[in-house]
């Protein structure tokens, strides 16, 4: 006869067992004592087993119908990676760092920087020396149908033009190297216009000078060619 010590869970353990063994022996067979004693250990394994399982899954039920009644309120999520707040800061020691012995060094300004770049590029005079086409004004001093005339007219305001600065009749500073004259077409007419100014005060000066000659002549707008 097998004699359990222990608790009288051991005990009611022990005689379950012993009941499921005899259940599970064939008739006019006999255990020896070696099955018997690993017959009833496995016994033991596969209870303790569905013991823990079903302790598991009531612990499992009840964390749910719990967790289900309480209150979101009552939840607070705490944030292990947060910063500290800068109230556990200790700031008076970095308040008072004196930096005084860890002196910057001085920018050195006086190295000159030597690059292949142009002058007129560096000093933004890229485009110095182009002709560009913008609005502006002339002074337009003739206008026929006739091609021939207009040729003739254009001629005749060049050479008087050569004339008067010859005889100092003119600002010095008006078109020294010659007068622009050109001339336009509009259908039907042919038009002799002089200059090229960016605003109408700039061609009053021209205006007033060949308005003794081509008593006709007015400004008008127009676009005109100046070199930058």
């Amino acid at each position: 006869m097998t004699v359990f010590a222990g608790n009288s869970d051991a005990l009611s353990e022990a005689a379950l067992i012993r009941v499921s063994l005899n259940i599970h022996k064939k008739p006019g067979t006999a255990h020896t004592p070696k099955h018997t004693t690993n017959m009833f250990y496995a016994h033991r394994r596969s209870m303790k087993y569905r013991t823990r399982t079903m302790q598991c899954g009531a612990a499992t039920l009840l964390a749910v119908l719990t967790g289900g009644c309480a209150s979101p309120a009552t939840i607070t999520a705490v944030d292990a990676y947060a910063p500290p707040s800068a109230t556990s800061i200790e700031t008076a020691r970095l308040e008072q760092f004196d930096p005084s012995p860890w002196p910057d060094a001085p920018l050195d300004t006086l190295t000159a920087v030597v690059h292949d770049v142009p002058a007129h590029l560096m000093e933004g005079r890229a485009a110095e020396g182009l002709e560009a086409q913008v609005p502006g004004f002339r002074v337009q001093i003739f206008s026929s149908i006739e091609r021939d005339e207009t040729v003739e007219a254009q001629e005749n305001v060049q050479t008087w033009w050569r004339e008067q600065h010859e005889e100092g009749a003119l600002p010095e500073d008006l078109f020294p190297e010659g007068l622009p004259v050109h001339s336009v077409y509009s259908q039907p007419y042919y038009r002799i216009r002089v200059g090229d100014f960016l605003s109408r005060e700039e061609a009053r000066t021209l205006h007033a000078v060949l308005a003794r000659r081509f008593t006709d002549a007015f400004i008008v707008p127009d676009t005109i060619l100046i070199t930058r």
